[in-house]
């Protein structure tokens, strides 16, 4: 994989009970026609985040953490040596969820840290295009993994995540940032 990215196939421990407790007890949200439901958690404070552009953006308020979510972070920091302010969770109720090209580069968000994207439930692709070449790389995302962009990424590539090309249950997606307001 030439994409700048680090791979851990077994990151979470227990990762049937994290996936199970984050889809029971977190109020998700599915906003009009977004393929997806989502769930944001900043530990700064009641800041909001801004998405997406013209038609599509959306405001989210922060909501409560959540044990598993704060254990990741512990354990992020440990792994990276890089602290995160920000978590923004997908869930993927089947296989036509998805989420389209694009770049984690708001402005809010510090590029001079790594994106730590963990994954639970239903292995699912994850595609890479560098922005020059357009040559797409592609990575199976498996139950409990982690995806780790290094920094500067999101200035020379795009990521999404594609409609599955076959019936598949549920997944969850944690993507950890760094925040800079």
């Amino acid at each position: 994989m030439h994409a700048p990215i680090n791979y851990f196939s077994q990151f979470v421990v227990k990762p049937d009970h994290v996936f199970e407790g984050l889809q029971k007890d977190l109020e998700w949200q599915r906003r009009g026609s977004t393929p997806r439901s989502e769930y944001y958690v900043n530990l700064l404070g009641p800041i909001p985040y801004t998405y997406g552009v013209g038609a599509g953006v959306r405001e989210y308020l922060p909501q409560s953490s959540h044990p598993y979510i704060d254990e990741m972070f512990t354990d992020l920091q440990k792994i990276t040596g890089v602290e995160f302010d920000v978590c923004f969770l997908n869930r993927y109720h089947n296989q036509s969820d998805h989420l389209g090209w694009h770049a984690d580069d708001s402005p809010e968000m510090d590029d001079a840290r790594p994106i730590a994207i963990v994954s639970l439930g239903v292995s699912r692709e994850i595609w890479f295009r560098d922005n020059s070449e357009l040559k797409v790389e592609k990575l199976k995302l498996e139950h409990g993994s982690l995806c780790l962009m290094k920094p500067g990424m999101q200035d020379t590539h795009q990521h999404r995540i594609p409609k599955a090309g076959f019936l598949c249950g549920e997944r969850i997606s944690l993507t950890f940032r760094g925040y800079v307001g």
